[in-house]
C-alpha cells in the first residue's frame, strides 16, 4: 500500500513570500515569451512581404527583446543573437543564414591567387 505524500506547506513568511513571487514572474515570463514569439513571426512573415513594414516590426521587436533580456526573461545574449541575425536579414534583404559548406575548391584558388599575388610583389622589388 503505497501512501500519498502530503504537500509541504511553507511556514516561513519569507518562504510564502518567495512562493509568490516565483508565481508571478512565471504568470510574466509566459506572457512576454508568448508575445516575443507573436511579434518575431509578424516579423519574419513582412521580410518577405513588405520590407518597410518589417523595418517598424524589427524596431518594436528589438524594444520588446531588450526589455525582455533586462528582466530576465531571456538571456541577453540570446536578445543580442536575435537581433543581429534579424538586422541582416533586413539590412541585405537576405535569405535565412545557412551553415556555409566548406569547399576545397575555393580554398586552393584564394591559395593559388594569394601565391600570384606574393610572386607579383617579389618581382615587383627586384
Amino acid at each position: 500500500m503505497a501512501t500519498a505524500k502530503a504537500p509541504v506547506i511553507k511556514k516561513a513568511s519569507s518562504a510564502i513570500k518567495r512562493s509568490r513571487q516565483g508565481e508571478l514572474r512565471h504568470a510574466r515570463n509566459t506572457s512576454v515569451l508568448s508575445r516575443l514569439k507573436s511579434d518575431e513571426k509578424k516579423l519574419r512573415a513582412a521580410l518577405d512581404a513588405d520590407p518597410e513594414k518589417a523595418r517598424a516590426l524589427f524596431q518594436d521587436f528589438t524594444s520588446a527583446l531588450d526589455k525582455a533580456a533586462k528582466k530576465g526573461v531571456i538571456h541577453k545574449n540570446a536578445a543580442s543573437r536575435k537581433k543581429s541575425r534579424l538586422n541582416v536579414r533586413i539590412a541585405g534583404g537576405a535569405a535565412p543564414v545557412a551553415a556555409k559548406k566548406k569547399s576545397g575548391a575555393k580554398k586552393s584558388t584564394s591559395a593559388a591567387a594569394t601565391k600570384a599575388k606574393i610572386a607579383k610583389s617579389k618581382a615587383a622589388r627586384k
